[in-house]
């Protein structure tokens, strides 16, 4: 029985893609939401689905993704965050609080990160307000309870747990005066009327969110993004969603500084400007720099030995399907890949393999959403990255492209990405 009822409400109303969160995801949700609601048919839930606005929403909570640390990213990036917003509050006048938006915020240790940044930078939390949102209910109680297992601290760096929590059972609990630093609201970001009445934002936090969404969901909610944005503020997205921005109208705040950016200013001298690219090699010819390495041949035996049969190589089902590209057999690729994002699920190395077929039949658009998948997964993958390079350099968007080149540089010389 299918479900493209429900994937449509779903595309259609949260903005959300369905596929990008796994085979399993929509049915496991539409089955808890059923059960919720005392029905058996999915026919039922269909029509219910279709004609009750808030059983859609309910259903977007099952959906969405809780997936947060504390200082996800890296310190050195809260830290900037925290210096432009020292920098805002001591030019405002009394009462003028700079203001702070993190969409979505999941469970609430990104919003939290943000206040002990600014804590530890002695901003007064008068000079500032931070707004946090997200479409589950259920992610913004967990926050506002702010008590938080050991796996919420998984990022490399000193101990945060000493300074700002104190143990409660088996979590560790936000003190209080950190915890009431944050305000915690629903909302759905891909609805055209999010926020409509509020004042802008001086810095806006909005990572991981573009790859759960469809294009039109992308598109709404950039389109609330850049009006929620001051004209001078900051915005603060992932290495595999910065090209999501309005092409010309953003740049990076500071040279080497990945993932904050501002608005193109009248006092930018050197306008975003689309210059033509030289041609460059064919995506045949870029799929046989991956070509499989040739096996070497097995050494020549004494002249009565017993002839040995060479060993079989054994690959994983990736690399088959990989072999599959390579040789130009593309349709047969394609269903691999698909046969193994239902049976084994995303992994960035799936992603940039499908992205790889993607250029190779010349779908660039769906190729670049591919790595960005990767690169969300694993944003340390080096192929995805040097991809997405090329893509780039085809569109002409030298700023994301030499952000790339950057990043590929420190992980080629073994640094962070």
């Amino acid at each position: 029985m299918s479900l493209l009822g429900v994937e449509t409400v779903v595309r259609d109303r949260l903005g959300m893609d369905p596929n990008s969160l796994g085979p399993s995801a929509l049915p496991q949700a539409v089955e808890l939401r059923m059960k919720a609601r005392g029905i058996k048919a999915e026919e039922e839930y269909c029509r219910l689905l279709s004609s009750d606005s808030g059983e859609a929403d309910s259903l977007g909570v099952e959906l969405a993704v809780p997936e947060s640390w504390f200082f996800r990213g890296g310190r050195a990036l809260f830290t900037r965050m925290a210096e432009f917003v020292a920098a805002r509050a001591a030019t405002r006048a009394p009462g003028q609080v700079v203001r702070v938006l993190s969409i979505p915020c999941s469970t609430g240790e990104e919003p939290y990160s943000l206040a002990i940044a600014f804590h530890e930078h002695f901003i007064s939390p008068k000079e500032y307000r931070i707004d946090a949102f997200d479409v589950s209910s259920r992610h913004l109680e967990r926050a506002e309870k702010a008590r938080f297992p050991a796996f919420s601290f998984r990022e490399t760096g000193s101990d945060i747990r000493p300074a700002y929590f104190r143990h409660a059972d088996d979590r560790w609990e936000l003190l209080p005066h950190l915890r009431q630093l944050v305000r915690f609201r629903l909302a759905n970001l891909t609805d055209p009327a999010f926020l409509v009445d509020e004042q802008p934002y001086d810095l806006i936090v909005c990572r991981n969110v573009f790859i759960y969404l469809t294009p039109d969901g992308r598109r709404r909610a950039m389109t609330s993004l850049d009006r929620l944005l001051a004209f001078d503020g900051l915005m603060c997205l992932t290495a595999g969603e910065a090209d999501r921005l309005p092409a010309g109208q953003f740049t990076q705040a500071s040279a080497g500084e990945f993932g904050l950016y501002r608005r193109v200013l009248a006092v930018d001298v050197v306008p975003a400007v689309w210059v033509p690219q030289p041609e460059t090699k064919s995506t045949r010819q870029f799929a046989n720099e991956y070509e499989a390495p040739q096996q070497q041949a097995i050494p020549v035996l004494a002249k009565y030995a017993e002839p040995v049969a060479p060993p079989t190589p054994q690959i994983s089902p990736i690399e088959s399907a990989r072999e599959l590209a390579n040789r130009g057999r593309l349709i047969e690729a394609r269903a691999a890949c698909d046969g193994l994002l239902r049976d084994m699920g995303p992994s960035a190395e799936l992603y940039t393999l499908i992205g790889t077929v993607d250029l190779a039949e010349g779908l660039s658009e769906n190729a670049a959403e591919a790595f960005r998948r990767a690169l969300y997964l694993d944003p340390h993958h080096q192929e995805a990255i040097s991809h997405m390079i090329l893509i780039c350099d085809q569109k002409g968007n030298e700023m994301q492209s030499a952000a790339f080149r950057r990043r590929l540089a420190r992980l080629s010389q073994g640094g962070a990405a």
